[in-house]
C-alpha cells in the first residue's frame, strides 16, 4: 500500500508583494528625506537670524542708547549732522567726571561704520575734542538709507533720507533706525530687517 505523502509549500514572495513592498519603502524613505530637508532648512534659518542679529541687534542699541543721551556741545546743538546715511552728535561718555564724545554713524558701500572722537578735557564746555577713531559696526546692510530724522510733533524732518536743513537741526527730538542685513557668504540666503528708535533727552541747547 503507498503512503500519501503530503507535499510542502514552496510558496516565495510573488511579484506582486515585492512591488508593495517596494512602494511601501519609498514612501518611508520619502517622508524621511522631507523631514531631514525640514530640520535642515530650520537650523540654515536659525544660523541665519543668529549670525544677523549678532550684527544689526546690538549696534542698534548702542545707537539708540547714545543717541538718547546726545547733549549740547555749549550752544552747538546735540546733533550736528544728518541724512539717511549719516549722523553726527555729541554724547557723554560713561566716566566720571565724563568726557563728551563726538559720534559719527555712516553707511557707505553696504558697510555701517562708527566714528568716535573723545575730548580731552572733562567736566564741561569748552570742550576740545581729540582724534577721532574709526570702527566698523555692521557690514552687508542692503538698505539703502538707515536714519530718520522726526521733530516731536512726528514730521518727518528727513524724507527720502533727505539731509536735514541746519535751520531744523534743533528741530529733531527722535530718530529711527533701520538695518537690512544679508546674512555672510556661505552662511544661508535672505536678510532680516531690525529696526529700533531714540528720543532725545535734550533735543536741543535754545
Amino acid at each position: 500500500m503507498l503512503s500519501g505523502t503530503q507535499l510542502q509549500d514552496e510558496g516565495g514572495f510573488l511579484l506582486i508583494d515585492l512591488i508593495v513592498a517596494a512602494l511601501l519603502l519609498l514612501i518611508v524613505l520619502s517622508a524621511f528625506t522631507g523631514l531631514y530637508t525640514m530640520i535642515g532648512g530650520r537650523a540654515n534659518t536659525l544660523e541665519k537670524q543668529a549670525v544677523l542679529a549678532a550684527q544689526a541687534r546690538p549696534m542698534l542699541d548702542t545707537m539708540a542708547a547714545e543717541l538718547q543721551s546726545a547733549m549740547c556741545n555749549a550752544t552747538t546743538q546735540p546733533i550736528t549732522s544728518a541724512s539717511g546715511t549719516q549722523v553726527t552728535f555729541t554724547t557723554p561718555d560713561r566716566q566720571q567726571p565724563y568726557h563728551l564724545q563726538q559720534i559719527t554713524y555712516t553707511l557707505a558701500g553696504g558697510v555701517l561704520s562708527r566714528q568716535v572722537a573723545v575730548s580731552t578735557n572733562t567736566g564741561g564746555p569748552p570742550w576740545t575734542i581729540g582724534a577721532a577713531q574709526a570702527s566698523t559696526t555692521a557690514t552687508s546692510v542692503t538698505n539703502a538709507t538707515v536714519f530718520d530724522f522726526l521733530s516731536s510733533s512726528g514730521t518727518d524732518l528727513s524724507p527720502g533720507g533727505a539731509a536735514v536743513t541746519a535751520a531744523n537741526l534743533p528741530s529733531i527730538a527722535k530718530v529711527t533706525m533701520t538695518l537690512v542685513v544679508a546674512p555672510p557668504a556661505g552662511r544661508g540666503s535672505g536678510s532680516l530687517t531690525a529696526e529700533t528708535s531714540a528720543t532725545l533727552r535734550t533735543p536741543t541747547c535754545n
